[in-house]
Formats: structure tokens, C-alpha cells, sequence
């Protein structure tokens, strides 16, 4: 049945009509009387016999319902975030709408009352009530009514949109749209700010490196240099210091955790920017806290020198001057870093993990000088703690390969969702939005999942981090912002805190959209990439879609988990846009570290032709298995006039071997011709040839 057949009784005639609405098709449900109100799953919660109540339209997946036909008179109005019906509590006057996984209460019929203005009545099956509002306030629930005719409370207006059924890219880049507009303030040419000073202003910068890392988009590395930039202004280069002003506020005078957080993310800034001042930045800060937190005979540092307890430690200095210290080994620091990580992450594992026995991370301990042993301790759990031992765990393996930092990640994250999340895997601590330093907590666990997941390859925790993301964004509110309590609906006056509302923007920034494990033989887009160091993407009219632009040397793209299975590649394909001029450059295949020989070297020279895009073939060491992939490129020309990467393709054959080019973008046949244009039968053994397709040519070079 293609439309909804609705019939009304007028005196002693049964008259049917043919109405706009449409089955399957998707409709915002909005009140006639208080037009910017909208039925919506109350806090967007999957739990069943959820209300269903008024809201201002925020235009998110809880607000879409798509009809699907009971009847041939009636049809359920089914959610397109929650999956779930709308079904009446009762079909008598009073009764409500809550959520159920089946119509098991029957459908409701759609009366037309103006059908070319998509106005309508929501009745109940005998016509004797109609669904109705009364106050338009946020969180009202509709209810049945008696049948009243002229009664604007009982009219809905079915508006056809088009339906957003999960999280994806345009979800995650609104959030921190959004977020950017609300919160981000210029303070002059190259300065900007979020909350004025604060670890917490730290934390943002790193949701912002969280963004440029997962999306390659320069303004968000941009935004993050702005950041620093500010800090920089009224901080300046030692940061052990009180800043107490109107424009800025900084507390590194006695919270060692303080100038930790900042360490992580200025390393973060020198890591991503491939930029050695902001890594001398945070080496120079990270020594200075180092030296006068450490503890010798604790092996942790001390949470603050004037605050508290002089021996008093907790996870949340320990666990980010770890994360701290491995971002300077990898970025080239020495590796003294790496075991300065390894040995602090050995004692809190041991002192404020219990030995790793449940993955549960304890907050803070106090030491007796004296006798050398724990006095007292906060067995308190929270998400950054868990967190940053999280992280620490991730990289330490990274860069160690020891099977027992996988283990304790494995249950650092088991107990995080087993005991910090409610039934359905939704985080449920830290929601209060006014709390201070717990406003911000959520982002922080979230970035490190992100590892957990790609680095540490556990797939079955991906929708664990999409699922949240999804319940984020679905609870923001009109202005698109989401507070850390996103367990519930936002309001203006539960997202004024920037900190808070970043969460929700971590949360989406770190939410693993691609595979997880990638298929090694599939069409890999280089613009999907999990990491990078400096790659900077954007869509290319040419290529018909993203590509990975200016690329320049020393910069790298990183390909999480490339599966192979038992057959061995033995060649690589990679589509080029050539750079500018006589230039020439390099792209290096590596499996499992950036270091080393490796396995193959794509060359970039004399890339000549009319075609805007390039086919480069080139042999590998033969690979099996799953890896790590990394792109590492160079190139001897600016940035502005460097090369750009669209896709590449694994072969089981050599570069030499394959006898056909790739087929283009499109479906019309292809023509092969010589670098003169004379047309060839089959792709030559060795040497360039152009591929044709309509008016789009490109070189393949084998």
C-alpha cells in the first residue's frame, strides 16, 4: 500500500480519502499550536515505555519518525534514532505516548484536516480522542483528548524531512562547528580562547587536536595553535607559575597535574604540526615538573606542592605524565621518555591500580614519609583516570609491544563500561554540568578509547564510542551544543560551560567512523586514515571526493589494522595529482613502525601529461597478515605547490605483472593510449600509458 488511507464517519457517511503522507517516508511531527515544537523521545533514551513529550526542534534523529502501516486505515509513527514505536499507554482520554520495540497496541490513524499544509489529527483508531498539547513547553507530555474540532492543540503538522539514522562524518564536523561558534573567542590576530586559563583550557586544545587528527581539516590545527598562542601571551615559556588576571588564569605554581595536561597537549601540538618549538615548549616544562614532583621512594609524582598533602599522589598526575612522556619519545626526545612512562606506569599500576586485579584506577593516595608506606587512599574511580592509564597502556604497547600493557587496557576499558555506564553502555557519571573539574572528565576517557579501539585493534568497543557520540549529538540542543550530561536533553542553562559541552565534542571528534580492520586488497581512500603527523585533507572536484593535499616532507598518514589474511601483496597502486613544476618526491611504504627500511618507494618524477591524476605502481616486500600501515612522504617543492594522494590499492601481483589498469571513477569504457596519444590494444609490461575515460584522462606508471 503506497499511502495512508484515512477515513472519518460524518453523520451517517463512512468517507475515505487518499492522503500526502507516505509509508516508509520520514516526517518531523510538529505541534500546529507552538510550531517550533516537536514530538520527541524524551532524552533521547532507548529504554522502553519511554515517554514521548514536546521539545523545541532541534533537528536531530529523535525528532524523525517514519510511518509504517498497521492497517490499511492506521499507521505507527516509528523513531528513527531509538528504532522504536510511539504506542499509546491507553487509547482513553489521558493516555500517553511511550516507546515500545513492536506496535503491540495497534496504529493510530492520520486524519488530514489541511492536506496540502501536511496538517493533520493523531487519533486514536475508534476517531474518539486526538493526541494533544496544551502548555508548548519543553518536556510536556501529549496526551489523549476528546475530539474537539477547531482545537489547534490537536493538530500536528507532518513535515517530510530527509532521515539521519546514524553518526557519521556531517554529525561529528556540526559538533564541533557548532561548538567553535559558541565558545571559541578571538582575543586579537592569532589568539584565541575558550574559558581563559585552567587545565580545563588545556583539554580543549587537545579536542581540537582530536578533530585536525582524526579529519585532517587545517582549521582545527589552526584553532588549536590560536589556543596555545593565548596561553603562550600571558604564561609564556615556564609555566610553573601562578597567572592570576582578568584575561588569564594559571595555576602551574602548584598543580603539578595542571602543567601536565598542558605538556600533553603542546606535545600533542609539535606531534601533529611536525613542529620542533612547541615540543621544546613541552619537553622544557615536562623536565621542570618532573624534577620537583617526583617522589623517589613512591616512584609517582606529587599531585601539588602547596595543596593538600606534600606526599600525597594521584592518578591523575600519574597517568597523564605518562601520556606526556611517550608523545616526547615519539617525537624524537629521547628514549629516557619512554622509561620514564614505563617506570611510573609500573608504580601506579602496582599502588593505585591494585595490580591491575579489575581495571579499576584508584584517584589518590597519601604516603608516610617515615615508615615509607601508604597512610590513606581514595579508591574513587573516575573517567579521566581511567582514562589516561588507558592511553598510557596504548602507547606503551605501541612502543614496547609487551602483551601486558594489552591485558591491562583490556581491563582498565571492561571496568570503565561495566561500572561507569549504565545497562545500555552509556557513560553514566560525571553529568553535572556546573561540577567544577568533573564537567570535563568524559573527553578525556573518550580520546584514549580512540586508541584503545584502532591501536590496540578491539572493534567490539567502536560502537561503544559511535553509540555515545550518537546520544550526544541526538541530546544537543537548539544551538547544537551538548553538555557533559548527555544522558539528558540539553537546555540553555545546561551548556553554558565550555568545558563540559567539549566532552560531547570529544566524544564525536573520537568516534571511529571507518573500519576498524581493513580489508588489505580493498580500494583504501587516503583520506581515511586513523592518524597522521601534519596531512592535511580536503574535497577535490577532480577526484571526486577527499584526497590528502600539500603534502610535504616528513609527514606521514596512518592506516590502522590493513588485513591481508593468508595471500601475500606483492605491489602497490597509489592515484597522484603531480606537483608543481620540475618537482619531485617520494612516498614510503612502512608495516607496523614508520622506521626502518621500507617496504616500498613509490617515485614521483617526470609525471607528464594532460591527465590531472596519476596511477604509480610499485613492488613491496611480499606481506601477509594485518598490519599498521604507514604512508611517509616527501617532496621537493613548498607545500602550496606539493603533490596530493586520492587512493591506493594493494596487489597480489607485481607492479610488472598486472596487465590491465585500474578501471576510472565512472562507468564508460576506457581507452589506452601512449604518452602521444596513439591508441594501444593493451597496457604496455613496463613504462607509462594514459588511461581514458570521456573527457578524464590519467597516467599509470608501472
Amino acid at each position: 500500500m503506497k499511502h495512508l488511507l484515512t477515513t472519518f464517519l460524518t453523520c451517517l457517511c463512512v468517507l475515505t480519502a487518499q492522503a500526502a503522507i507516505t509509508m516508509a517516508q520520514t516526517y518531523r511531527v510538529t505541534s500546529k499550536k507552538f510550531t517550533n515544537k516537536s514530538l520527541f523521545v524524551k532524552d533521547a533514551s532507548i529504554a522502553a515505555n519511554t515517554d514521548v513529550v514536546l521539545w523545541t526542534e532541534t533537528k536531530v534523529p529523535a525528532q524523525q519518525w517514519t510511518l509504517h502501516e498497521v492497517s490499511d486505515t492506521t499507521a505507527a509513527l516509528l523513531n528513527n534514532y531509538t528504532s522504536t514505536y510511539a504506542t499509546a499507554s491507553t487509547m482513553r482520554a489521558g493516555g500517553r505516548l511511550r516507546m515500545n520495540r513492536t506496535t503491540r497496541s495497534g496504529g493510530f490513524v492520520f486524519e488530514a484536516v489541511d492536506e496540502a499544509a501536511g496538517v493533520y489529527r493523531i487519533m486514536t483508531p475508534d476517531r474518539a480522542c486526538c493526541l494533544s498539547v496544551t502548555k508548548g513547553e519543553d518536556g510536556e507530555v501529549p496526551v489523549w483528548a476528546t475530539f474537539a474540532e477547531g482545537q489547534d492543540e490537536q493538530l500536528w503538522i507532518l513535515e517530510q524531512v530527509e532521515p539521519c539514522t546514524s553518526f557519521d562524518a556531517a554529525c561529528r564536523d556540526e559538533m564541533v562547528a557548532r561548538f567553535l561558534s559558541k565558545y571559541c573567542t578571538s582575543r586579537g590576530s592569532g589568539m584565541r580562547t575558550f574559558i581563559r586559563g585552567g587545565w580545563g583550557e588545556a583539554e580543549m586544545l587537545e579536542v581540537m587536536l582530536d578533530a585536525y587528527e582524526s579529519t585532517g581539516n587545517e582549521e582545527y590545527l589552526s584553532t588549536a595553535r590560536y589556543v596555545y598562542s593565548y596561553f603562550n601571551k600571558y604564561v609564556g615559556s615556564s609555566w610553573d607559575k601562578l597567572v592570576y588576571t582578568d584575561d588569564y588564569k594559571w595555576y602551574g605554581h602548584d598543580f603539578n597535574d595542571d602543567v601536565m595536561w598542558q605538556v600533553i597537549a603542546v606535545a600533542r601540538l609539535g606531534w601533529l604540526a611536525n613542529n620542533k618549538t612547541y615540543t621544546n615548549a613541552a619537553k622544557a616544562n615536562f623536565d621542570k615538573i618532573y624534577e620537583r614532583a617526583y617522589i623517589p621512594f613512591t616512584g609517582l609524582m606529587r599531585w601539588a606542592q602547596n595543596s593538600g598533602d606534600p606526599y600525597g599522589t594521584n592518578s591523575c598526575i600519574a597517568g597523564p605524565t605518562e601520556v606526556a612522556a611517550c608523545y616526547l619519545g615519539m617525537s624524537g626526545c629521547g628514549e629516557e621518555y619512554f622509561e620514564k612512562a614505563r617506570d611510573l606506569y609500573a608504580a601506579q599500576r602496582y599502588v593505585l591500580a591494585n595490580n591491575m586485579s579489575s581495571g579499576k584506577i584508584w584517584d589518590s593516595c597519601v604516603w608516610d614519609p617515615a615508615t615509607q608506606k601508604v597512610k590513606s587512599k581514595n579508591e574513587w574511580a573516575s573517567t579521566y583516570n581511567q582514562g589516561t592509564m588507558l592511553g598510557a597502556a596504548c602507547l606503551l604497547y605501541d612502543h614496547y609491544g609487551d602483551e601486558q600493557y594489552l591485558k591491562d587496557a583490556k581491563k582498565i576499558m571492561n571496568f570503565t563500561k561495566s561500572d561507569l555506564c549504565n545497562s545500555y553502555g552509556f557513560i553514566k557519571v560525571c553529568q553535572d554540568e556546573a561540577n567544577g573539574d568533573l564537567c570535563g572528565f568524559k573527553g578525556i576517557l573518550m580520546r584514549y578509547v580512540r586508541r584503545f579501539v584502532l591501536d590496540l585493534c578491539q572493534p567490539t568497543f567502536q560502537n561503544w564510542l559511535i553509540d555515545n557520540a550518537w546520544l550526544a549529538y541526538n541530546n544537543r540542543n537548539e544551538q547544537g551544543l551538548t553538555g557533559t550530561g548527555w544522558l539528558k536533553k540539553a537546555t540553555t542553562s545546561s551548556t553554558t560551560n565550555p568545558f563540559g559541552c567539549s566532552t560531547a565534542v570529544s566524544a564525536g571528534v573520537n568516534a571511529v567512523l571507518g573500519d576498524v580492520i581493513k580489508e588489505g586488497f580493498a580500494t583504501l581512500q587516503a583520506e581515511r586514515f586513523d592518524y597522521h603527523r601534519g596531512v592535511v585533507t580536503a574535497e577535490e572536484e577532480s577526484c571526486g571526493g577527499g584526497a590528502v593535499i600539500k603534502v610535504a616532507n616528513g609527514l606521514w598518514a596512518q592506516y590502522d589494522n590493513v588485513d591481508f589474511g593468508e595471500q601475500t601483496a606483492r605491489s602497490i597502486a597509489i592515484d597522484v595529482a603531480p606537483p608543481a613544476g620540475n618537482a619531485t618526491g617520494t612516498i614510503e611504504i612502512f608495516f607496523d613502525k614508520p622506521e626502518g627500511e621500507p617496504a616500498g618507494i613509490l617515485e614521483l618524477k617526470d609525471l607528464s601529461g594532460d591527465a590531472a591524476w596519476h596511477t604509480l605502481r610499485a613492488d613491496i616486500t611480499p606481506t601477509t597478515g594485518q598490519h599498521h600501515l604507514y604512508l611517509h612522504f616527501t617532496c621537493t617543492t613548498s607545500r602550496a605547490k606539493a603533490y596530493s594522494i586520492d587512493q591506493f590499492t594493494f596487489s597480489a601481483e607485481t607492479a610488472d605483472g598486472i596487465q590491465h589498469p585500474e578501471q576510472e571513477r565512472t562507468e564508460s569504457p576506457a581507452e589506452l593510449l601512449d604518452l602521444s596519444g596513439r591508441h594501444l590494444q593493451a597496457a604496455p609490461l613496463h613504462g607509462p600509458f594514459i588511461v581514458r575515460q570521456g573527457q578524464r584522462a590519467r597516467v599509470v606508471i608501472k
